[in-house]
C-alpha cells in the first residue's frame, strides 16, 4: 500500500486530501500539533467525512489513516523516510517549521538512497513551489539546485473545494464536511516521482500551471468575494442568501465573466469552458448547507485589494486584455464601500486604489469607480448600479 504523510490535518487536509488519498488505496500519515485531532486520529484509524449539499448530506468513513504530532521530530521523519508523496496543508506562517522537518526527511532519504519525494503543496501562497524550494534550499545548503530539483518535487495545486471552517464537536473531533465537487488540479510537469495516479486529482498540460492558479484567484475567489461585499452592503448575512438574489447574481456573474475573457485571452484558451466553471460556481455559492456568512468570506479586505490579489489583480488584467471593466470596477467599489464602513477614510482608500492600480486606473474608469462608490454610500441599490453600467458601456476590444 502506498503511503503519504500530510502536514496539516485541518479542514483541507481531511477534507480534500485525505480522502483523494484514501480513496485511492492510499494509507495517510497526519502531521498536526492539535492533540485531541491526533490523538483520535491515531486511535481511530479513520475519521468520518460529511459531504453537504441542498439535496441532503452523505456520510463515508474515510481510512486507513493515522497521526503524529508534528513535535515528535523522530515520528515525523520516519513516516517521510518510507513515505510515496507528500502534502502540506498548513498556511503560510507554519511552511518553515514544516520545511525544517521536511529538509531532515529529505536529508535521510537521499543519505539511504531513497527514491526522490513529490510534495503537493495545498497552500494559499502564491509561488508556493518557489518559496518552498527556498527555504529548503536554506536548509540543505550543501545540495546544489539541481541535486535538490532531482531529489524533491514540488507540485502547486489549486483548490477549489469550498469546506466550512470546522467546528469542534466533542462526541466525533475530527468530522469534517466539504460541498460535492472534488477536483484538485495540480502542476504535474513538476513531478520527479512516479505518476500520480489518484482519481480527482487533475492534471492538464495544455496550459502552464499558473493558469488554474489565476483561475482561482480571478474567478473563484474575485466571485466569493463579491458575492459577500454587495451581499453585506444588501444586508445580506449568509453567502447562500446574497447570490440567491437575482440583482447580486447578475452583477456579480458580470464581474467573473469580465474575468474569465481576460484570462482566455492571456493564456489562449477557449471562453466556453470558463463560462461553464462561472455558472458551475454560482450553483456552488449558493449551497445553503455551507453556511458560509458574508462577514467572514470578505474579511481581511485590505489584503483582498491588494493589487495582485482577486480583486485588484483581476481588473489589472481586464484592462491589459483589452477587457471591459465595469463590473469589475463594482466589486472594487464595494469593497472600498466597507472599508469606509470600517474606518478607512475616502483619502485613504483612493491613495490605495490609484497606486495599485497606476497606469490603469484612467479618467473614464476612475470617474466609474468614483460613481459607484458614491451610489454605495447608502447601501446597495441594483437599479442605480445598472444604470451606472449603461451610461459607461465599455465594448470589448477583443476580436
Amino acid at each position: 500500500m502506498r503511503q503519504a504523510v500530510i502536514f496539516g490535518a485541518g479542514s483541507v487536509g481531511r477534507g480534500f486530501l485525505g480522502e483523494l488519498l484514501c480513496g485511492a488505496g492510499w494509507f495517510v500519515t497526519f502531521v498536526d500539533v492539535d492533540p485531541v485531532l491526533v490523538r483520535t486520529l491515531a486511535a481511530d484509524g479513520c475519521y468520518p467525512h460529511l459531504t453537504v449539499s441542498d439535496t441532503g448530506t452523505r456520510r463515508t468513513t474515510v481510512g486507513p489513516v493515522t497521526a503524529v504530532d508534528a513535535r515528535d521530530t523522530d515520528a515525523v521523519l520516519e513516516a517521510l523516510l518510507t513515505a510515496d508523496l507528500a502534502a502540506t496543508s498548513v498556511g503560510a506562517a507554519v511552511l518553515p517549521a514544516v520545511a525544517d522537518t521536511v529538509a531532515g526527511g529529505l536529508g535521510r532519504r537521499i543519505g539511504l538512497g531513497r527514491p526522490p519525494l513529490d510534495i503537493l503543496l495545498a497552500e494559499n501562497v502564491h509561488g508556493c513551489a518557489a518559496v518552498m524550494r527556498g527555504l529548503l534550499a536554506e536548509r540543505l545548503p550543501h545540495l546544489s539546485p539541481d541535486e535538490l530539483a532531482a531529489s524533491v518535487g514540488l507540485l502547486e495545486t489549486s483548490i477549489g473545494r469550498m469546506i466550512p471552517v470546522p467546528v469542534p464537536d466533542a462526541a466525533e473531533p475530527t468530522l469534517v464536511r466539504v460541498e460535492p465537487y472534488r477536483f484538485l488540479p495540480y502542476d504535474a510537469a513538476a513531478v520527479v516521482g512516479p505518476p500520480l495516479e489518484v482519481p480527482g486529482l487533475v492534471a492538464d498540460p495544455g496550459v502552464p500551471f499558473s493558469y488554474y492558479g489565476d483561475r482561482k484567484l480571478y474567478v473563484h475567489n474575485l466571485g466569493h468575494c463579491a458575492t459577500a461585499c454587495l451581499g453585506r452592503l444588501a444586508g445580506a448575512g449568509l453567502v447562500w442568501v446574497a447570490i440567491g438574489r437575482p440583482d447580486v447574481r447578475l452583477l456579480v456573474r458580470g464581474a467573473m465573466l469580465e474575468s474569465a475573457m481576460a484570462l482566455a485571452a492571456r493564456y489562449g484558451v477557449g471562453l466556453p469552458p470558463l463560462v461553464d466553471h462561472v455558472d458551475d460556481l454560482l450553483h456552488r455559492f449558493g449551497n445553503r448547507a455551507l453556511g458560509d456568512t458574508t462577514q467572514r468570506v470578505s474579511r481581511d479586505l485590505p489584503r483582498k485589494l491588494a493589487a495582485d490579489d482577486r480583486l485588484l489583480g483581476a481588473y489589472r488584467l481586464a484592462v491589459k486584455e483589452g477587457v471591459p471593466t465595469r463590473h469589475l470596477s463594482l466589486a472594487v467599489a464595494a469593497a472600498g464601500a466597507l472599508l469606509l464602513q470600517e474606518g478607512w477614510d475616502a483619502p485613504r482608500l483612493w491613495a490605495h486604489l490609484d497606486a495599485a492600480l497606476a497606469g490603469v486606473l484612467d479618467g473614464p474608469r476612475r470617474d466609474l469607480l468614483s460613481r459607484q462608490l458614491d451610489a454605495l454610500s447608502g447601501g446597495f441599490d441594483a437599479a442605480a448600479q445598472l444604470a451606472l453600467l449603461e451610461d459607461q458601456f465599455e465594448p470589448s476590444r477583443i476580436a
